[in-house]
């Protein structure tokens, strides 16, 4: 399969299942709101070594904050319920809690009930009490500079980690900018979000090390700048000089493989060798999404 003149491997994305909530931030002002949902979502690229995986989601035509107030729709996914659980009581009390004026909602319809705000409720001391506010049941905590509210209980759904797709470039300036390209397609849509910085990842990478410290560590078979002589396992194709991945995590495989599809098009421009995918077989995940049946599936 050829788009433009780009060659999509047959190959496919190893993905897997992910716990994930949806949180609706709330603020006096817009900046207080994305202030605080910015530190929520910090440090949150990778399960490598992070908590979570978390982000800003794309906003919906129908989005409405449940308190009338200037807000944003954060999503955060986890490979278990219990870490997805721990990670939000310590990203939503040390950023969200101590930022002014703010509040937090549930922002799924369906899911496994949490009792978040319930939890984060203890930090009142015994002051903290239960009322409806907004149509919701919520926790209210006293603070110094007024109270924090936040919807008691908040729905805990099933989603798809790690959707992702490579960008194989003649260069690093052209392959940077297709993967620019990918993850413009793809930041308009709601249902997902792209946890690396600005949606793209430098630098892939393959489970395990020769470290036995290490869970993780670089693609070596397609890094460039180390030469064959060095690496006799390399697989960089010939006339390309730089590597670039999107992963998407999303609230649905359905979501996931319509993200793909929209941003391997998008990608698929001058400078750009071919398009393929990171699996490991088995060892990550047991979602195989082939690039070629995605795009099948969604086209154009």
């Amino acid at each position: 399969m050829e788009i433009n003149g780009v060659t999509i491997e047959d190959t496919q994305a190893e993905a897997f299942e992910m716990a994930f909530v949806r949180l609706v931030v709330t603020g006096r002002s817009g900046k207080w709101a994305s202030d605080s949902a910015t530190a929520a979502v910090g440090c949150a690229t990778s399960i490598i070594g992070c908590g979570c995986e978390a982000g800003f989601e794309a906003r919906r035509d129908d989005f409405k904050t449940p308190d009338g107030r200037p807000g944003h729709e954060l999503l955060f996914f986890a490979r278990t319920r219990e870490k997805l659980e721990k990670e939000l009581i310590k990203r939503v009390g040390q950023t969200l809690l101590p930022t002014p004026t703010v509040a937090g909602f549930n922002g799924l319809a369906a899911g496994a009930d949490y009792e978040l705000g319930t939890k984060i409720g203890f930090f009142g001391n015994g002051f903290q009490k239960e009322e409806k506010r907004h149509g919701r049941d919520c926790v209210v905590v006293p603070i110094a500079s007024g109270e924090f509210l936040i919807e008691k209980t908040v729905k805990v759904g099933q989603g798809v980690g790690g959707a992702n797709f490579w960008i194989f470039a003649s260069s690093q300036k052209t392959g940077l900018r297709a993967a620019e390209k990918a993850v413009e397609a793809i930041g308009g849509m709601p249902g997902l979000i792209l946890p690396f910085a600005g949606g793209v990842v430098a630098a892939p990478s393959r489970v395990g090390s020769k470290y036995e410290f290490l869970s993780a560590s670089t693609q070596e078979d397609f890094c460039p700048t180390i030469p064959e002589n060095k690496n006799p396992s390399r697989k960089l194709p010939k006339g390309v000089e730089a590597v670039f991945e999107v992963v998407i995590d999303a609230v649905t495989i359905d979501i996931a493989q319509r993200a793909m599809a929209a941003g391997i098009r998008a990608a698929c421009a001058g400078g750009v060798v071919k398009i393929g995918a990171a699996n490991f077989g088995g060892k990550l995940g047991d979602i195989n999404l082939p690039l070629r049946s995605v795009l099948e599936k969604y086209p154009a």
